[in-house]
């Protein structure tokens, strides 16, 4: 279901003269759309949209573009073989400025296949399309189903390699504690090949080695070390002066991102102001994020 948007070509390369620049292009002159998984929550989706397509557009549909608005629909397509712009599970409007050629979409659900379209949505509900993008899918965000008994088929490899490290060749009497514990991991591991235990444990060495050589834990301590960290990304007019905190932070193409720590305990307040060169019209947002002291 997903679009193949690659294309191949055989270039004959040659080092460029000193006195010869390049620059990437603004533009391929072609309407086209790209959506890609950014993480389990986020899809990020960037097209170009030619004058002659707006041009095609406004000679169909005349005045009522003026009165629409610019939006992104995305198109939930999971289990849909063949997406045709009418059979998808859901759809979900977002507003959109087409100059930005750019866009952030958080996404409803994780683990689902998505397609995004950009258009106008006329007062009247009517969708009026300008590019589709490909289909692609996000990560679940959750832990695996796959249990590790497919890795049985290797454990005769993991023998070879472990014969040939000489590991059945050092005994309980070497002078290292590194060897000392090698050639107990081999001795398990013969025991394991022999049938001495279940195939549930010889599927792996954690496996087996936790029903061989159990570890008390009456007299362990239990201990717990996470961080974390703020992203704050997002996009502004590309003339504006954008500061968070206070703290002038450099456009790209209209873009900024800030990242800091955020250590237990800490509370972070990040007010963030665009403003015009005159300082006479301002859009702002404020972020705050705290994080509890672990007990």
């Amino acid at each position: 279901m997903e679009k193949n948007l690659s294309s191949a070509a055989f270039h004959q390369m040659r080092p460029a003269a000193p006195e010869e620049q390049w620059d990437i292009p603004q533009g391929y002159g072609t309407t086209e759309s790209f959506l890609l998984p950014k993480d389990p929550a986020w899809l990020f989706l960037f097209w170009e949209i030619t004058p002659e397509t707006f041009e095609c557009a406004r000679a169909q549909y005349g005045s009522v573009l003026d009165q629409s608005r610019t939006v992104i629909r995305l198109y939930d397509v999971s289990g849909v073989e063949y997406f045709d712009g009418s059979n998808a599970n859901a759809y979900y409007d977002m507003p959109v400025v087409f100059d930005a050629r750019s866009w952030y979409i958080h996404a409803p659900q994780s683990g689902r296949s998505y397609v995004a379209e950009l258009g106008f949505l006329t007062p009247q509900g009517q969708f009026i399309l300008l590019t589709r993008s490909n289909a692609t899918t996000l990560p679940p965000g959750k832990v695996s189903d796959v249990i590790d008994d497919k890795w049985m088929s290797v454990e005769g490899d993991f023998i070879k390699l472990l014969q040939l490290s000489g590991a059945d060749r050092i005994g309980l009497g070497g002078s290292s504690e590194r060897m000392q514990v090698m050639d107990q991991r081999w001795r398990l591991t013969e025991l394991a090949g022999a049938g001495n235990a279940p195939s549930s444990t010889r599927s792996s060495w954690t496996s087996f080695a936790l029903h061989t050589a159990p570890v008390s834990q009456e007299d362990e301590d239990i201990w717990l070390q996470a961080d974390c960290e703020i992203i704050v990304y997002g996009s502004a007019s590309p003339n504006a002066l954008v500061t968070i905190n206070g703290q002038e932070i450099q456009l790209t193409d209209g873009k900024f991102s800030f990242r800091r720590a955020l250590p237990a305990g800490a509370v972070l307040d990040l007010p963030i102001k665009a403003s015009n060169k005159k300082g006479d019209k301002t859009r702002r947002v404020h972020i705050k994020a705290e994080r509890e002291q672990g007990k």
